[in-house]
């Protein structure tokens, strides 16, 4: 490509970034391996287009080479590529045309990659491969007893076999050779036949072709001279051998990440991911320091920055002179907290055209079945969210929305705007007579997901619309549409709103036992001391053995907080229920005394 006026583009992006000076160290690093701490709300999209801009204008990435952009989940993909698509032309001074950006840059998740990889030369592997890899189903190891086809043709002896290497990945344990050529061996043998491949079997594929063939695994690593990797903390064992076999000393790096936003450890996100990859490529690390989401809003910019600082274990940070207000609702009983909750949403409804709110439960607990109840009763229109990956209903919504699609649209049938609003009504009919407030919920996403591609997926082609919908369903990430759902209110858990946002965000049952959870407050040694100021006394976990678990607590607890645009209110009660339905003082926990942190009472205002 032409070479334009490098002092315009430089000038250009400057002012664009406001002349931040640690995006600006990003953008024009000379460094070829860069990783960098991108907490949410810093420019780490804005910054990561900016880069790619100034790569490709100053000719550091040659035609007919791509830049490769790797994210966790299919939605993040999906985001990235829109901003591409919108931002990029214009810094590199070219048409708005999505060819010519797709020309110079590939945004997919790892199993998107793969795939790719795999509709070229899975033939390699098993003749059943030759044909296009979108047309297999997925299942995970452990559900392959759910599906009745699998259930009766496999020996019981293999289906373990593939449950024991699923578990060594979920423990971030990467399977030898041995265990590596026998799950293949399975998965072609058993799964194949009938149409079906696992989501590890996927990546796990294309590395053992990779280690076969080794000029096709020269020709990757030559065809994609940039990559960059986004929400890098949450890279599981798989992905992190995938790179390390794509990357070579010639590639030029950008890896974004938030180490205190890994949330994912309990699927197998590895465990301090951003060092290991410092250490594995000799990167040098920058860390972005200004928070624009929250630039206008000192009060939430300073609770941001403090937990931050708490994670850290800053000593000499000042946290008295920059205390930040957290607002608090405190009731003697789940019903009185509930009620306080609701009073205080509908005060935001009623003075707020359009506003959005989001109740971000730790999990499943009493309290936000009764905050659930007081919502039916004052008939308050709000979204349920309260499924995990691993709820049945959910699971079998998701597979059955799958199976639905590849009969539809696996013949090349064109995915339309009429043919998707038929597989929707189809969906729906299935489900007419089904009264699960599960179920209910999900079909709401189905229609937000056909309204997301509608409005905003125009420009993608008939198989990227396809590859796109079945990852959805594949993955599992139905509920990555709410930020599409028209209630006002909605109320779900922490791990489903990762990555979404919304102008409040309640936070109920932040108390002792309840959020840290049970598993972390159990071997505190003041989970049974008296409350302070009904408060859980917090003391040194950064010198315990706890510390590893009360980080991964407080990551949970930190994106929370930073899902709000406006402002942030957490719940307790001073009564709680324990497993036995017996009556427990309680309070809030020790995430309430983090230094720098004062509690505001919201229903005093």
């Amino acid at each position: 490509m032409e070479v334009i006026n490098n002092d315009a583009i430089i000038e250009k992006i400057k002012v664009q970034h406001e002349n931040d000076e640690k995006q600006l160290d990003v953008i024009f690093s000379e460094e070829n391996k860069l990783i960098v701490e991108a907490p949410a709300g810093y420019g780490k999209t804005k910054t990561m287009i900016s880069r790619i801009a100034y790569l490709l204008t100053t000719n550091q990435i040659k035609n007919p080479k791509k830049i490769l952009a790797l994210t966790f989940s299919v939605n993040a993909a999906l985001k990235i590529r829109k901003d591409v698509a919108e931002k990029l032309p214009d810094l590199i001074q070219k048409d708005n045309n999505p060819v010519v950006v797709s020309e110079k840059i590939s945004v997919t998740n790892y199993h998107g990659f793969c795939k790719n990889i795999l509709k070229k030369y899975g033939h390699l592997i098993n003749s059943k491969l030759e044909k296009n890899i979108n047309e297999f189903k997925t299942v995970e190891e452990n559900k392959i007893e759910t599906v009745d086809i699998l259930k009766k043709s496999i020996d019981t002896n293999k289906i373990e076999r593939l449950k024991y290497i699923e578990n060594k990945i979920k423990n971030s344990i990467f399977p030898t050779e041995l265990e590596l050529e026998e799950y293949i061996k399975i998965i072609c043998e058993e799964l194949l036949p009938f149409t079906y491949v696992t989501n590890n079997a996927i990546i796990l594929f294309t590395i053992y072709l990779l280690r076969k063939n080794n000029k096709i695994l020269k020709f990757y690593q030559n065809y994609y001279p940039l990559i960059i990797v986004d929400e890098f903390q949450d890279t599981n064992i798989v992905s992190w051998e995938l790179l390390k076999m794509i990357i070579t000393n010639e590639s030029k790096l950008l890896f974004l990440g938030d180490s205190l936003q890994r949330i994912y450890g309990f699927i197998g996100a590895l465990e301090n991911i951003m060092e290991l990859a410092k250490q594995e490529f000799a990167m040098k690390q920058i860390s972005l320091d200004r928070n624009y989401r929250f630039r206008n809003n000192s009060e939430m910019l300073k609770l941001d920055f403090n937990i931050r600082q708490n994670a850290m274990n800053n000593e000499e940070y000042d946290y008295n002179s920059n205390t930040a207000n957290l607002s608090v609702i405190y009731g003697k009983t789940y019903t009185e907290e509930a009620n306080l909750i609701y009073e205080s949403i509908r005060n935001k409804l009623n003075n707020e055209v359009n506003t959005k709110i989001s109740i971000l439960c730790r999990g499943r607990s009493r309290n936000a079945d009764e905050i659930e109840r007081i919502l039916v009763d004052n008939q308050v229109d709000y979204f349920y969210g309260m499924f995990n990956e691993e709820d049945e209903d959910y699971v079998d919504f998701h597979n059955k929305c799958q199976n639905m699609f590849f009969d539809k649209f696996s013949s090349n049938e064109s995915i339309s705007n009429r043919a998707l609003e038929r597989f929707v009504q189809n969906v729906k009919y299935v489900y007419c007579a089904c009264n699960n407030k599960t179920i209910k919920s999900l079909l709401l996403l189905l229609e937000a997901l056909k309204q997301k591609v509608i409005q905003d997926y125009t420009t993608l082609t008939f198989e990227e619309k396809y590859q796109l919908i079945m990852d959805i369903f594949e993955n599992r990430q139905l509920k990555q549409s709410m930020e599409y759902i028209e209630s006002r209110v909605i109320i779900t858990t922490v791990h489903s709103a990762k990555g979404l946002e919304w102008d409040y965000v309640y936070i109920p049952d932040l108390e002792r036992w309840m959020f840290p959870s049970w598993a972390l407050c159990g071997e505190c040694e003041n989970k049974f001391s008296k409350m302070v100021n009904y408060r859980c006394q917090i003391f040194d976990f950064h010198s315990s053995t706890l510390e590893k678990s009360f980080l991964e607590e407080l990551s949970i607890f930190y994106v929370a907080i930073t899902r709000a645009r406006k402002n942030v209110i957490v719940s307790a009660s001073s009564n709680r229920l324990n497993n036995n339905g017996e009556v427990k003082n309680s309070g809030f926990s020790c995430f309430a005394n983090l230094k720098g942190i004062r509690l505001v009472c919201e229903n005093s205002k």
